[in-house]
């Protein structure tokens, strides 16, 4: 396996199929360091022929993650929307009977029940709200994966530019 770290090879005339070995003898024309132009081109092609498979690998994954969290979302997704429906068709008559409880057995004035039953609800409903919100966070619905190979992409590349055109005796 080539060093994924350098854009060079040990061949620079093996870099593309077909590309003309210079003569021998002759003295690669460029910047002092024996890189010629057309290595240097034939580089920066091969880098982004790497970046763009990168790319379509990364998006690649995550559609097969999207597809993962869809279909494993799909069953508690209905149950849940139905659960939600009757849960809101039915809260108001709920809390309208609790208050009317309470002012046919306790004794308590009707607008003091209505309030103290709308607290009530409040109440319970933020604290659903905490619990819901605390267990959606750990769950491992998401992109695991894609996130972490754009990371070690993310890093490769960094790798690449950061060592590219530095001789391997100097690292």
């Amino acid at each position: 396996m080539a060093d994924q770290a350098t854009v060079r090879t040990n061949n620079p005339s093996a870099v593309r199929q077909g590309a003309v070995p210079a003569a021998a003898g002759a003295t690669p024309a460029g910047n002092g360091n024996g890189v010629s132009p057309a290595d240097m081109v034939g580089n920066v092609t091969e880098f982004t022929e790497n970046l763009l498979t990168l790319g379509e690998l990364q998006a690649r994954l995550a559609v097969i993650e999207l597809k993962q969290n869809v279909e494993s979302a799909k069953v508690g997704g209905l149950v849940l929307l139905v659960g939600a429906a009757l849960a809101l068709t039915s809260l108001p008559i709920a809390l309208a009977g609790g208050a009317e409880l309470l002012v046919s057995e306790l004794g308590m004035k009707r607008g003091y029940a209505l309030l103290s039953v709308a607290v009530a609800a409040l109440a319970i409903a933020g604290s659903c709200i905490a619990i819901a919100g605390s267990r959606i966070r750990r769950t491992a619905v998401g992109f695991p994966r894609s996130a972490e190979e754009f990371t070690r992409n993310r890093n490769w590349v960094r790798t690449v530019l950061l060592y590219s055109g530095r001789s391997s005796r100097r690292r």
